[in-house]
């Protein structure tokens, strides 16, 4: 684990960019503490830098590494699980390896097989690979999107930038730091800003699974690689028992792949399904061995699960540890945190996440967790509902399923309130008369247009998915957007600001591919998902752990914005939005938040608007 970053084709080289390389160095270091490197290549006109979490092969796995020749370089920031079976085959066909890392298979495979090596890869990355034979640079992004990679074009696309994280961007000389409005109304409408787009018009991300390459003639070029594309296969389905067994088989190997390391190694648990079922695993796996579990734990017992994870770490016997959240901890890291995220992200659970990641990173390097069993198994509320319309297919309801979907990325309507940017129909279906005063339209006519398009982009998204049967459709939404854009960079930038590495055994495509190939009433019963899953818990768990509602990792929010953050939320609304200010009103945010003082609950619009008001008195939006 690990920050990359570099440039091609800029003009210059290495003199015109040693300060911006010194600086994106720095402010990468949370990501790889453990040492920084950066090569010039082609004459200068490549370089790549490195900034090292040294999990696999302490001693001989620093980066960028090449192939025999020195033709082929790479730079990686995660972790390719099965590294040990790919090398064996590639030492079989008579490659050389240097070290141990799991890094040095890209090169190799990339000798034999191309940009198609992608195929191959269980794991969660970004890399660059540097192919100086052909002078390209290829770019690619995990197919669940566990790793992010930014980009900046230039000189009209004969060139690049690019880093693990926005920040290191901000200081590129020359960067076109203009506010993609577009973008800002994305962020407003879902509570964070899908791939590719970022709230910087000189910036933009690869999507999950996408890859990108650069060439002299050949110019810039992305491509998805790999994308959710749930179908039924059509072929007879397992019994239920069969299946139960094939999804505990297929999560244990998950499972024993992502404990592959050199640094100990833990898990996050909450007392759900998901982090008991991986917990579990790693007990059954390593009997004998002693592994620490962490939660976090809120003041607020409706929504404090830290008695459900004692409960399991007690049976499993691991050492256990439990991480305080309150409303004092939340102030001393709010600001700083807010600004680490680069992009307005709106998901409030980045503050106990980032406390329970730097009190693991006390004691492992690596922790495993439960995300991707809601994707995989049909976790969320919602998708019991949709379980109810899986007949439903691309027909005239086809944008009310687009809606749905919508829905369940944003959880809440009321953000795209904020904007006004639905068309008059759009607002009085979602919105009835009574409602409509609170959250009237706030973006100026002459920019309606551009939040418009934001919006547009993500219906046309929602509608991909609305062909497919309900809840398929919910399956493919939130494992191609809610699930890399909101929960996968939640992790990442809480994680690696602690500089710790989270691994995700449900995030394996196999699993999921088999799981969502199962006929839905093995997901569904008793007016909850994740059946098939619960059923494959280990016997010891008990039933008020394996048929436990959802209830998400959800910290009182509703109660800070009327308590600790009620004067940091009256300041950003008598401030307004810096740059945006001509762009948006503040009195209908204002009335949400009298509402929301008088009981009720406007929670996630609010704290979208108190995010983009810090995020707008940020010098790289200036």
């Amino acid at each position: 684990m690990c920050g990359i970053y570099g440039v091609y084709g800029g003009e210059g080289g290495v003199a015109q960019y040693r300060s911006w390389l010194e600086e994106a160095s720095r402010l990468l270091r949370h990501r790889g503490p453990d040492g920084s490197v950066c090569l010039a290549r082609l004459g200068g006109r490549c370089l790549l830098g490195h900034s090292r979490l040294a999990i696999i092969d302490l001693e001989g796995g620093a980066q960028p590494i090449a192939n025999e020749d020195e033709t082929i370089w790479v730079i990686l920031n995660g972790e390719i699980y099965n590294y040990v079976e790919l090398r064996e085959r590639l030492i079989a066909q008579g490659h050389r390896f240097r070290t141990q890392t799991d890094t040095e298979v890209l090169v190799h495979l990339y000798e034999e097989k191309g940009t198609s090596l992608l195929d191959d890869l269980d794991g969660m990355f970004a890399f660059a690979i540097l192919d100086e034979k052909n002078q390209q640079l290829f770019l690619a992004r995990d197919r669940f999107g566990e790793k992010p990679l930014y980009y900046a074009p230039l000189n009209q696309g004969k060139g690049l930038a690019f880093a693990s994280e926005m920040k290191a961007l901000f200081p590129f000389p020359g960067l076109d730091n203009h506010l993609d409005v577009a973008a800002i109304a994305q962020f407003l409408a879902v509570g964070y800003v899908p791939a590719p787009r970022t709230h910087l018009q000189g910036v933009r991300k690869l999507m999950a699974g996408e890859a990108l390459s650069l060439a002299p003639g050949a110019g810039l070029r992305t491509w998805r690689y790999w994308q959710p594309k749930i179908e039924p296969n059509g072929r007879k389905p397992p019994s239920r028992e069969d299946a139960v067994e094939s999804v505990r088989a297929r999560v244990l190997e998950s499972v024993r792949l992502r404990l592959r390391s050199d640094v100990p190694v833990g898990a996050f648990l909450s007392g759900g399904v998901d982090s008991t079922f991986i917990a579990a695993a790693i007990r059954e796996l390593q009997p004998a061995a002693n592994f620490s579990t962490f939660c976090a734990s809120f003041d607020d017992q409706q929504l404090d699960e830290a008695p459900y994870a004692r409960r399991v770490a007690e049976h499993l016997g691991t050492d256990h540890h439990e991480v305080r959240f309150s409303s004092s901890d939340l102030l001393a890291i709010f600001d700083e945190l807010i600004d680490h995220y680069d992009e307005p992200f709106g998901d409030v659970s980045m503050f106990p996440t980032f406390a329970v990641c730097r009190a693991a990173r006390q004691v492992c390097k690596v922790m495993l967790s439960g995300d991707g069993g809601d994707e995989c198994f049909g976790g969320y509320t919602e998708m019991f509902g949709y379980h109810r319309w899986h007949n439903v297919r691309r027909t005239a309801l086809a944008n009310t399923a687009a809606k749905g979907l919508l829905h369940l990325w944003g959880k809440d309507w009321r953000g795209v309130g904020l904007l006004g940017f639905l068309s008059k129909n759009d607002w009085e279906l979602l919105h009835p008369p009574e409602r409509r005063n609170a959250v009237a339209s706030c973006f100026l006519p002459d920019h309606r247009s551009v939040a418009a398009q934001g919006l547009r982009e993500l219906e046309a998204r929602a509608l991909e998915h609305a062909r497919l049967p309900y809840p398929l459709s919910a399956f493919e939404a939130t494992a191609s957007s809610y699930l890399p854009e909101q929960i996968m960079v939640k992790v990442d930038r809480a994680s690696m600001r602690a500089s710790l590495e989270c691994r995700a055994p449900f995030l394996n495509p196999d699993l999921m591919q088999f799981a969502t190939s199962l006929p839905l009433q093995y997901h569904f019963r008793a007016g909850m998902g994740k059946a098939v899953l619960r059923d494959a818990l280990p016997p010891w768990v008990p039933p008020e752990i394996r048929w436990r509602q959802k209830r998400g990792f959800t910290p009182p929010l509703c109660n800070w914005l009327s308590g600790e953050l009620k004067g940091e939320m009256g300041k950003s609304l008598d401030e307004g939005l810096g740059e945006l200010r001509h762009l948006l009103n503040p009195l209908p945010a204002k009335e949400l938040f009298r509402r929301h003082l008088a009981g009720f609950d406007h929670s996630n619009s609010l704290f979208r608007w108190l995010v983009l008001s810090r995020r707008c008195h940020e010098a790289a939006l200036n």
